[in-house]
Parts: C-alpha cells; sequence; structure tokens
C-alpha cells in the first residue's frame, strides 16, 4: 500500500496501475480509491492510471487540518512531483473536478495533458443569473441545514444524498455499502469541505483551462440538472461534452463500459 508523506505530515494513499500516459483519478466528496472499482482495469491497460485518496478520505490520514479545495489541489501536485508525472491527464468525478479547478487556478495547465470533468457545476451557490446550483436550486440557507443535520443525524440526510446519486435508486444493501465508506472521513472534516466547495466559485478560472477537456455528464443528473455541459463547453477552450443518457451523478458507476470507452478514446 504505497503513501506519500505531504509536506505538513499526513499520509496519502495511491495505487499505481498500468504504464503509459500517467491519469490521475480524483474522486468525489467522502468518497475514496474503491469507487473507481470498475475503470481502473480497463483504464490502465492503455495508460499509467494513479487513483488516489484526498487528504482525510479512505486509507489516507485523518486530520481537521487542510480541508479546502486548495489544500487538496497542493496535494495532487505535491503527488505528481513525488511520482515525477508530467503531461498528465486529470480525472475528476464531482468534488474532484473543484480539485481540478482549483489546482489549474493555483499552477496553471502548464504540467497537464488533459482534463475531465464528471458531472460537476463550477458554483454550488444560487445567484443572480447563475442557471446551474446545486440540485437546480442552493441557498446558505440550504447550506446551513444540510451542514447541521450532517453533524446531528449523518445518516439521515447522506443516505438520500448517495440514493440521488444515480438515476434509479439503488438497492439498500448498495446505499448502506456506500455510506459506510464515505465514514471512512470523520464529519468534522466533510463539513469543512462542504462549506469550503460550496462557497467557491470556479466560473472565472474556466478561461484558463487551455488543455483538451472532456465532460462527461449524465442526463438523469438529480445533483446537477440541466444540460450543464453544453453550458461548459462554451466556456472552455478546448471541450469535448458527452452525455450519458442512462445515468445520473456517477456515469463511471452507472455506465462503466462506455464509460471506460469514452474517456480512453479521449486519453
Amino acid at each position: 500500500m504505497p503513501y506519500l508523506e505531504l509536506p505538513d505530515g499526513v499520509p496519502m494513499y495511491y495505487e499505481d496501475h498500468g504504464a503509459g500516459r500517467p491519469v490521475v483519478l480524483i474522486h468525489g466528496w467522502t468518497m475514496n480509491t474503491t469507487f473507481w472499482a470498475q475503470n481502473v482495469p480497463a483504464l490502465s491497460e492503455g495508460n499509467r492510471v494513479i487513483n488516489v485518496d484526498l487528504r482525510g478520505h479512505g486509507a489516507s490520514g485523518k486530520t481537521d487540518d487542510g480541508h479546502t479545495l486548495a489544500q487538496y489541489a497542493r496535494d495532487i501536485r505535491s503527488l505528481l512531483h513525488h511520482l515525477s508525472l508530467e503531461d498528465v491527464s486529470l480525472v475528476g468525478w464531482s468534488m474532484g473536478t473543484a480539485v481540478i479547478l482549483a489546482y489549474i487556478q493555483q499552477f496553471g495547465c502548464a504540467e497537464l495533458r488533459s482534463v475531465t470533468f464528471v458531472d460537476q457545476s463550477p458554483r454550488f451557490l444560487d445567484s443572480a443569473g447563475w442557471e446551474f446550483p446545486l440540485q437546480g436550486g442552493y441557498s446558505q440557507s440550504d447550506l446551513a441545514v444540510f451542514v447541521q443535520a450532517v453533524k446531528h443525524a449523518r445518516p439521515s440526510v447522506i443516505k438520500p444524498f448517495i440514493a440521488a446519486c444515480f438515476a434509479e435508486t439503488p438497492p439498500d444493501e448498495v446505499i448502506d455499502a456506500v455510506y459506510a465508506e464515505t465514514t471512512k472521513m470523520s464529519t468534522s472534516a466533510a463539513c469543512a469541505i462542504w462549506y469550503d466547495m460550496a462557497f467557491a466559485d470556479f466560473r472565472s478560472v474556466l478561461p484558463e483551462v487551455t488543455v483538451p477537456a472532456l465532460l462527461i455528464y449524465g442526463a438523469h443528473s438529480k445533483i446537477f440538472p440541466g444540460p450543464l455541459e453544453e453550458w461548459l463547453a462554451v466556456q472552455l477552450p478546448a471541450a469535448k461534452a458527452v452525455r450519458f443518457e442512462h445515468s445520473g451523478h456517477a456515469p463511471f458507476s452507472e455506465e462503466p463500459e462506455r464509460f471506460n470507452e469514452v474517456l480512453s478514446d479521449f486519453l
């Protein structure tokens, strides 16, 4: 089990599969490396696939420090340098996309070959004229209520959130298994990064994404409803949008074979 000790001493777990051009998979909020299980074998047939647990998540070190998108992005950069990776393709699901945008905001695209965004908006909160907030409408009051519920009744809000990630509601045992994985992250850390992500606004960063971008979005996403990928494709200098007609928020899991084919072709 390889670990990188980050500059502040936090151990960061990662997996290294295959050979070829490097691809780094960045998971979503409270998730971890296990969620890419249906994708790593196919992707690593022609690429070197680095699958990572962000700090506080999965098998990485548990800490109350550094739970911001900016710090997660710096942690990813530490991993790239540790492994001497160049010409890297970053693939981010949900919060993982926000981490990619935070990376580009700080470091630009000089070390990157491409990026892939999987069902994520550059802004969570409502604002005047903004069509793509979380769940179609997310106010600061909604944010406060959600975080309080996570703190005091975590399963009561996270299990419905997990169910909403899919076009078709999974069986209870699947929801319970996913929830168990999310609890590998402490409640305090989960709330800290959720707040940071909710108040982030990366719309101004989009023109800085100068490398090719693949946009994979679910046609039935309840997390980010609407043709968000079409709007993003206009904002990004070099983007290709692909809609997954049978998916919600997790196309890599709901349509894994097509996801692997589309991503592999892009890479």
